[in-house]
């Protein structure tokens, strides 16, 4: 087995679980949408578990990033710089919104108030997943 083709088997693995998670996300957030009068505790319940699929989805994003780019001879093992290789090779377009969700990811584990943890989740459901989707979609057709 060569070396292209080990990074080959490596992108693939990763484009396919980071595809499964942002479903399950996006499972859980239909789920949520659907719910009528559900009470505070399952309220907070939806809202971490969105959180936390979320931060493993953006942990999962720019290490498929990563795999990408070595594959082609780029060694970037940080999500800020992976996103930035991606706008330069127009994987992704605005690099503002990108900012904005490893900012996010970086909150998620210090912010103990709860206005902020919903803000952070609001942006995952009306935003962030989006943007992933769309990226990943670009992955699958120039990539894969």
């Amino acid at each position: 087995m060569s070396i292209l083709n080990k990074y080959d088997e490596s992108i693939s693995l990763t484009y396919n679980y980071t595809y499964r998670m942002l479903s399950h996300l996006k499972n859980i957030i239909i789920n949520l949408e659907k719910l009528r009068d559900i009470d505070e505790l399952t309220k907070e319940v939806y809202r971490d578990s969105i959180i936390k699929k979320y931060e493993t989805l953006e942990d999962l994003t720019w290490k498929l990033l990563s795999k990408i780019f070595k594959s082609n001879g780029l060694e970037i093992n940080n999500p800020r710089g992976c996103y930035k290789q991606a706008f330069k090779e127009g994987l992704i377009e605005d690099i503002d919104i990108w900012n904005d969700i490893l900012l996010s990811r970086n909150s998620t584990a210090h912010i103990y108030d709860e206005a902020d943890y919903e803000k952070i989740k609001d942006k995952i459901v009306n935003e962030y997943v989006k943007a992933i989707e769309k990226l990943l979609n670009k992955i699958s057709d120039e990539v894969m």
